[in-house]
């Protein structure tokens, strides 16, 4: 049986393959044998990178030392401790483990073994090395990958790219619908599962999109969800019957999938939570279109040396927007809807000439897109405060934060963003997540760095925020979370107050203490000013935020100002424990009470 198109699956989330390659550089040139394969995944164990301590299923058959020392990321793990935890989990295969955490690895092409050793390729180095970034890296690998290649040995009877293939069979399905009076969306999620994971011949494409439309015109006219399920299940078992489990793969391969393909940057999320969309992104039409122009979706002939060569080296691809003619039409794209947002935003409009050369152009083209990035973050503001229904937008996403379409690290960065315009007439609100060309977050904030940067003409200010909350959090964010607003303190020496909001949907005990003594007392000789408060409770200054806007009352600043200050000052006469569960929490209500008085003045 054929299985549907898949990333892997060994690494779901696709930020952590930088860690698994850099433990494999450990150990490059390491013969591939079963004690190498024991080896990577103790290594694995070690760096942290393997067992995931948010579930119980991790610590079965572990001592309470053991559960510890992988709670605990502050204290190094020799290889012997981690030898010792893998030992204990008795798996029935040892091996096998080491070889599973590879294989992703080599499937993207970051390390060749077809040498019998482990050997990092060009692209493998590149990536590690920081000399491309992780996008870049997924773009270029999505867009070279086929069926058949010469190192898996599933799908052997396709000829397909899935990845230029998807974005044929989107385009397709969009101008079909308009020449239908359908509304072009791209690909239900339902859709994307069923047809995009299943293109096993790129001469299918438009067979196929014609599928999507009767298929969708049928769904869509069903009246309840209970038809709607009966007709998909239905239509599953026919249309997928020669493919492995699809009714359970089509789910778990479209969130993989999907989030792999939002790296690159060239996909678009239409749509909110429960009705989400596909669809090609309206910002890279240019470089859309000259690909699947250029590039038909069909797999090319190689040897199993010429294989690893060109999937292994980055750039051997070639790109065919990459021409003088195609970065000036993109340049001169973003240029536009760069006076678009200024328009709207009544900021004067940016006037810039085209460079001449390729390089230049390359240039210019990256530095307008950080502008745009920019002013996106300026019309959220906009929007956000002359649209009171975006307040209860924003309310219901950060009640709902982990049933969002988006991871829930990210979609809680992303809201809090949001929420921080909503309350704060900032002059700069600064999140430092990967975004994509469309604003929305691919990534969280990366390390070293404040998830959110805050800048108002009276203090100054970072926000960090987790989803974490047992132990993990006091590990993950203690001691990083006041190096980042000390460090910010530092780089923003111009004599105004520097505060932390930290946001968690609850604070673990660890968490509190740890901020507690730093407020209250010193961090590294000074101390500092961080504001704990649960996700419930930024949604309870939200709507104090709300009901001003609705009486006419202008939000200042120096108002969030007032709260912070008095969430600060109530651990004066308070332990750690009474000033999470009884000072904070009175400490917003009374500050509440405060703005509904200037709502009735």
């Amino acid at each position: 049986m054929d299985t549907l198109w898949s990333m892997t699956t060994t690494i779901r989330e696709a930020e952590r393959i930088p860690a698994f390659l850099k433990t494999a550089k450990e150990m490059e040139n390491e013969y591939w044998d079963t004690d190498a394969q024991i080896k990577f995944q103790i290594l694995l164990i070690k760096n942290r990178e393997y067992l995931n301590t948010d579930s119980t299923q991790t610590f079965n058959k572990l001592t309470t030392e053991q559960i510890n020392l992988l709670k605990d990321k502050t204290i190094e793990m020799t290889y012997d401790q981690a030898r010792e935890i893998f030992e204990a989990k008795e798996y029935s295969d040892p091996p096998m483990r080491g070889r599973q955490s590879m294989s992703p690895l080599e499937k993207l092409g970051l390390v060749d073994r077809s040498s019998g050793r482990i050997v990092l390729t060009d692209i493998g180095n590149k990536l590690l090395n920081e000399e491309i970034t992780f996008d870049e890296f997924m773009f270029e690998q999505l867009l070279k990958l086929q069926y058949p290649n010469a190192i898996e040995r599933e799908r052997l009877n396709w000829n397909s790219k899935p990845f230029i293939n998807t974005l044929r069979l989107i385009k397709k399905v969009n101008e079909l619908c308009q020449q239908n009076n359908m509304k072009a969306k791209g690909l239900t999620k339902i859709e994307f599962g069923i047809f995009a994971l299943s293109i096993t011949n790129y001469t299918d494409i438009d067979s196929i999109a014609q599928k999507v439309i009767e298929f969708r015109q049928e769904y869509e006219n069903l009246a309840s969800n209970i038809d709607k399920e009966i007709y998909r299940k239905s239509f599953i078992a026919q249309y997928l019957s020669t493919f492995n489990n699809p009714e359970n793969n089509t789910k778990e391969y479209t969130d993989n999938i999907i989030r792999y393909m939002r790296i690159t940057k060239y996909i678009y999320i239409r749509g909110k939570y429960g009705n989400t969309c596909i669809d090609l992104e309206p910002r890279r039409m240019v470089e859309i279109n000259s690909i699947l122009d250029n590039d038909n979706g069909a797999a090319k002939e190689f040897t199993q040396e010429e294989w690893i060569k060109y999937y292994g080296t980055y750039g051997a691809y070639d790109l065919p927007f990459d021409t003088v003619e195609k970065l000036t039409e993109i340049f001169n794209e973003i240029l536009s809807e760069i006076n678009s947002l200024e328009n709207k935003l009544h900021i004067d409009r940016t006037m810039l000439a085209c460079p001449d050369s390729k390089s230049e152009i390359k240039e210019a083209i990256v530095k307008l897109r950080t502008k745009r990035v920019s002013l996106q973050n300026l019309e959220i503001k906009f929007d956000y405060n002359n649209d009171l229904s975006k307040i209860d937008e924003a309310i219901e996403a950060l009640s709902n934060i982990r049933n969002l379409e988006l991871k829930p690290s990210i979609a809680l960065e992303k809201w809090t963003n949001v929420a921080l315009n909503i309350i704060n007439d900032s002059l700069l609100i600064k999140p430092n997540s990967i975004v994509g060309d469309d604003n929305e977050p691919t990534f969280t904030a990366p390390a070293g760095v404040p998830d959110i940067e805050c800048y108002y003409d009276n203090f100054n200010a970072t926000c960090e925020v987790t989803m974490l909350t047992s132990r993990d959090q006091w590990y993950n964010e203690g001691q990083p979370v006041m190096q980042h607003l000390r460090d910010f303190e530092l780089s923003n020496n111009d004599n105004k107050d520097c505060y932390c909001l930290f946001v968690a949907p609850s604070l673990h005990r660890g968490t509190i203490n740890t901020y507690y003594q730093s407020v209250k007392y010193e961090y590294e000789g000074a101390k500092q000013k961080i504001i704990p408060i649960t996700i419930k409770q930024l949604i309870e200054i939200l709507k104090i935020v709300a009901d001003l806007k609705r009486a006419n009352i202008e939000f200042k600043h120096t108002y969030i100002k007032q709260l912070y200050d008095n969430v600060l000052e109530s651990i004066f006469d308070a332990t750690s424990t009474s000033w999470a569960e009884e000072k904070i929490p009175a400490a917003i209500t009374q500050w509440g009470n405060t703005m509904k008085e200037l709502s009735v003045a």
